[in-house]
């Protein structure tokens, strides 16, 4: 029975046929034979294909409209229909007061007849919310290409570990913001200086002015090609649904950004992440503990970019802070540059409050969690090793589960924090009822 449950498990992620529409049951072979069973099937099939239209706010993207187009059971190569062959497809174009984002995803889950899992994706981001000063923009234009498969799928009677190794092919672009400048010498009023400088910062003596931005990005101003290979191992056991209340799903993943497949950077990153989900005491309620840890370094004399170290703080960790707020400083500056190594852990507890049964799927649950994480400069730190970027918080929140998805509101407040971070409290607003990694 366990690997019948298996066998409606999958269909059903498949997402083809209506939910709770899928059943298997074994009948007897005809004639019967000792040991052996049919396993016979019943599905409602259900349509692949959606377009959406919506509009969306969070603490960190704020507001944005967006627009996609999915099909679940695509074939690139059965025009003009192109449905069929079991690939997916989305087209998705998100427009907001701080950001641009476009991505098309195409996958073959069966790929050269094998239970080999392809994936490409080619995106455009931009961003203007990253920065906790509003010093710069970020933006990123690539596409990325990638294999899946399931391992020792026998020894685990199901596909919850698999790896995956991909490539990704970048262009990371950083720009200034009105008003902020490195250390140079500007012209007069009227005389064409750099556009948002606010005129002459010089005072007219001709000295260079002081700079104020932080150095770390502004060795990052302008274009760079990142060339990415990335390989990641994960175990998934989860069950329960949008909230999963047994198993855990740990991952392990690293990555080389080197100038030898083409790039114009060279260095590592690595990332351990971890979440646990227990039955709470009563009916319903769930526990749920998350641990993370990173690290990444420069390969050769060159250091990691400020865009790709590590930040902590907002609504998918530490929920009582700033977005991106925990990070190491430069003297003199507050705004954030990031570390090269994290340590972070959380642990929350939620209660139903509020809950209709699946096929209406409506539901509010209040929730009570503690997080706590800190971010260190250098490379493979320890966590006993000294630092200023320590923060917890604890907090309570609303998990909602409605007609347009779930969504998920909390509240936390600092315990501990750092100079550059205040004690009061913060509202962190976001979709899911789990967080992320």
């Amino acid at each position: 029975m366990v690997q019948v449950k298996n066998s409606k498990n999958r269909l059903e992620q498949l997402q083809y046929f209506e939910p709770g529409k899928v059943d298997a049951r074994p009948e007897d072979t005809e004639p019967p034979i000792a040991g052996r069973k049919n396993l016979v099937i019943g599905v409602e099939e259900r349509n692949t294909g959606s377009f959406s239209v919506g509009a969306a706010f969070s603490s960190v993207e704020q507001l944005y409209g967006f627009a996609e187009v999915t099909q679940g059971n695509f074939d690139l190569f059965n025009p003009p229909n192109f449905t069929g062959g079991g690939q997916k497809f989305r087209l998705r174009v998100q427009l907001g007061t701080v950001l641009q984002d476009y991505t098309l995803t195409f996958e073959e889950p069966w790929f050269l007849g094998r239970k080999l899992r392809f994936i490409s994706e080619a995106y455009h981001h931009e961003a203007d919310y990253l920065s906790l000063e509003n010093i710069y923009f970020e933006s990123r234009t690539g596409f990325t290409i990638g294999l899946e498969k399931a391992l020792f799928e026998r020894e685990l009677r199901g596909d919850y570990l698999r790896g995956g190794i991909y490539y990704t092919l970048e262009d990371v672009g950083i720009r200034l913001n009105s008003g902020f400048h490195g250390e140079t010498a500007l012209p007069g009023p009227g005389t064409g200086g750099p556009s948002g400088t606010g005129g002459d910062l010089t005072g007219g003596s001709g000295n260079p002015a002081e700079p104020n931005v932080p150095q770390s990005i502004l060795n990052e101003v302008g274009h760079n090609l990142l060339s990415r290979g990335r390989g990641t191992l994960s175990l998934d056991t989860r069950g329960g649904g949008l909230l999963p209340n047994k198993g855990q799903h740990t991952e392990l993943s690293g990555e080389i950004v080197s100038s030898v497949l083409g790039g114009d950077k060279d260095y590592y990153r690595f990332r351990l992440s971890t979440g646990w989900y227990f039955r709470g005491a009563l009916p319903g309620h769930v526990i749920e503990l998350i641990g993370q840890v990173g690290t990444a370094g420069g390969l050769g004399s060159q250091d990691v970019p400020f865009y790709d170290r590590y930040y902590l703080g907002g609504l998918y960790d530490l929920r009582g802070f700033h977005y991106r707020s925990v990070s190491p400083r430069e003297p003199g500056f507050n705004e954030p540059i990031g570390g090269d190594t994290f340590y972070f852990l959380s642990a929350e507890y939620s209660i139903p409050i509020f809950e209709q049964d699946k096929e209406k799927g409506i539901g509010v649950r209040l929730a009570f969690f503690y997080d706590a994480g800190e971010v260190y400069t250098q490379s493979w730190a320890s966590p006993f090793s000294s630092t200023t970027s320590f923060g917890d918080n604890y907090g309570i929140g609303l998990r909602l589960n409605l007609p347009i998805g779930p969504l998920r509101l909390d509240y936390g407040i600092p315990i501990s924090h750092d100079s550059f971070n205040g004690s009061s409290g913060r509202f962190q607003f976001g979709v899911g009822y789990t967080r992320a990694f």
